[in-house]
């Protein structure tokens, strides 16, 4: 047996390394965020062939004192800490103490900084872990860190890195997050001597979504604050027609570090249920400000993700704000007639290839464009991303106050069916109530006219100076879920015996459903029981409008739920209902008198979300009396 020996610190410092630093973006990452711990408003990041060969991160923070240099390569050397309590209240980025001292243990290493005081800076130089040089130089107010030659001296870890174009991608998805996270910040990143991010950092959030995801982006995202008890939320979230077919534009910051938790992830696409299609998911970009003692960051070792300790706190109050501000939103989506909807900026995934800056206008270009009297404005100058734009706002509140008054009060909220899965363990489905302290919010629809019916379809309605399209079929069923959903929350779901028992001969696969899903489809009116083998006898079913269901309604519901991928009871249960109220809806090109339109009209607009399917497709889409006369060329423009 081979004798127990201490490790020198070289070695030590390589292995520590391993925790801190995997890839170039890591080493962004640490940089990037002592930057603006130490107070920076404007950070450069340069890198080549994707950060493995050089690293350069400038930024005009408070920089680091004369005497203190040396001390911040050791491990565990941080200002942002002193005893074990102090974990509970520290608001940092970052505060381990190690990522310039396992930085500098697997490259070469250079930083010039400078503090205010100071009248002149010092530059250190450290390759390997070991200080070459150390002293005194002329730089500007703050810190700029070099590092070049990533694991050159550890070839075991540098023969893992990807290609220099994936590289430079995972930092490019990096820098993304990062000015998503800090409006307040300027971030500018250089990728092989192109500019491919450069953000006003003036504060408005709207400016980075800009510059990240583009205009249509921007454009379709809404904002959100929310606070309750030690809780406040902030930030934007997507309409509906924002979805994506991947979690990857779900943008989660605690108290400004970007985050994962499943937790969180769970309540907002809870809350979006319904007015998305299935397998989209939301787009969105918030922060959560909370007391650090409530958040334990240290269970990932690159800290991405969390753990809170109420967990089921946590979900409820992040349903609560997503659901509030959507409801105080118009969904309707608009038809633009002058060009398709470009969604380039935003489908394509940094991870996988770099965003180009000729897909989205540069800060300097949008300036130019839109405001030419002031084209000599830097992006310091906080433009708001209205005014990039170059767009009036009007707030929802204005748009509502010129409408006229309506004929029917919407009714009280329901109540929302909650689910809180955490790490694959499902709890018991939760009824959440509305704040009675919460105002209700003008309906949007107020004195609508009902013109006509195209494609035997389609239902046209006039409000103001728009005209609006309703889908039958998808308003009706909108109608029947809120119905369906209502009825079996109160269990008042009406069930009619069948004269003679309908025999239903099933597959191994429907059999299995069957049984996974017996109670909840005898709590919406089936009754059934084995009689032989697999073969079933279906005794009861559902009275649905005005008329019991059938056998075939019932074997479509077991199929649905076979074909659908069911995370949790609660998506099994709104499936179901979904798959009931679209079954029993009325279809495209079924004849409605017109009185019969325009009683499903007037139920569809008094519901609380009028606006999706329970699948997530429209019931309503709008045009502009604006875009027909551009159409007509009555104005041009």
């Amino acid at each position: 047996m081979q004798s127990i020996k201490i490790l020198d610190t070289k070695t030590i410092n390589k292995i520590a390394a391993g925790e801190v630093v995997e890839s170039p973006k890591s080493v962004v990452k640490e940089l990037v965020e002592n930057a603006i711990d130490a107070g920076a408003t404007s950070v450069t990041v340069e890198i080549k062939e994707g950060g493995i060969s050089y690293i350069r991160v400038t930024d005009n923070g408070g920089g680091i004192p004369k005497e203190q240099v040396k001390t911040a390569f050791l491990r565990h050397a941080t200002s942002k800490m002193s005893e074990i309590e102090d974990l509970e209240h520290i608001f940092t980025l970052g505060f381990r103490g190690e990522a310039l001292a396992s930085i500098a243990g697997v490259s070469q290493v250079e930083m010039m900084t400078k503090t205010r005081e100071e009248e002149i800076g010092t530059l250190i130089e450290i390759s390997g872990g070991e200080i070459k040089t150390i002293q005194d130089a002329s730089c500007m107010e703050g810190t700029t860190v070099t590092v070049k030659n990533l694991f050159y001296n550890v070839p075991a870890r540098r023969k893992f890195l990807k290609k220099p174009a994936t590289e430079s991608g995972y930092v490019s998805d990096l820098m993304n997050k990062l000015a998503l996270g800090h409006p307040e910040v300027s971030l500018r990143y250089i990728n092989n001597d192109t500019t491919m991010l450069h953000t006003a950092g003036n504060g408005d959030l709207k400016a980075s979504v800009f510059y990240v995801y583009g205009k249509e982006a921007s454009n379709s995202m809404v904002p959100l604050c929310y606070k309750n008890g030690e809780y406040s939320l902030s930030g934007l979230i997507g309409k509906p027609e924002l979805s994506r077919g991947n979690r990857n534009y779900e943008n989660l910051f605690i108290n400004g570090r970007f985050i994962k938790n499943k937790v969180v992830a769970t309540a907002v696409e809870h809350a979006y249920k319904t007015r998305l299609l299935i397998g989209k998911f939301p787009v969105f970009v918030l922060n959560l400000e909370v007391a650090p003692s409530q958040v334990d960051v240290n269970v990932h070792p690159a800290k991405l993700e969390v753990r809170f300790k109420n967990d089921d706190e946590v979900y409820d109050f992040f349903y609560r704000g997503i659901c509030k501000a959507l409801e105080e939103q118009v969904l309707i989506p608009q038809v633009n007639w002058d060009k398709k909807t470009n969604e380039k900026n935003i489908e394509k995934s940094p991870v996988v290839e770099q965003q180009k800056i000729e897909e989205l206008p540069s800060y300097q270009e949008v300036m130019e464009n839109s405001f030419s009297e002031n084209s000599s404005s830097s992006p310091s100058v906080g433009k708001t991303v209205d005014q990039l734009l170059n767009r009036k706002t009007v707030s929802q509140n204005q748009v509502r106050q010129s409408a006229e008054p309506f004929l029917i009060e919407p009714t009280v909220a329901e109540e929302k069916t909650l689910n809180t899965e955490v790490d694959g363990k499902i709890n018991e489905i939760k009824e959440v109530k509305e704040e009675a302290s919460m105002p209700k919010a003008d309906p949007f629809f107020k004195q609508y006219k009902i013109i006509g019916q195209i494609f035997q379809t389609y239902w046209m309605i006039e409000q103001g100076d728009c005209l609006y399209l309703i889908d039958q079929h998808a308003a009706h069923e909108r109608i029947l879920y809120e119905e369906l959903m209502s009825r079996f929350k109160e269990e008042q779901v009406i069930s009619q015996k069948l004269l003679v028992p309908q025999m239903l001969n099933l597959t191994p696969v429907e059999v299995e459903v069957l049984k996974e899903n017996r109670s909840l489809l005898e709590d919406f009116g089936f009754e059934f029981e084995v009689f032989t083998g697999n073969q079933y006898a279906l005794k009861s079913v559902p009275y649905l409008l005005k008329e019991p269901s059938g056998v075939g309604f019932f074997t479509e519901i077991l199929d649905s739920l076979s074909e659908q991928k069911i995370r949790s009871v609660y998506d099994m249960k709104l499936l179901a209902v979904a798959t009931m109220a679209c079954k029993a809806a009325v279809k495209g090109h079924d004849r409605l008198s017109f009185q019969e339109a325009e009683a499903m009209i007037g139920r569809l607009l008094k519901l609380e979300n009028p606006f999706t399917c329970p699948h997530g497709r429209p019931t309503i889409i709008e045009m502009t009396k604006y875009e027909l006369e551009k159409k007509f060329k009555r104005i041009q423009n």
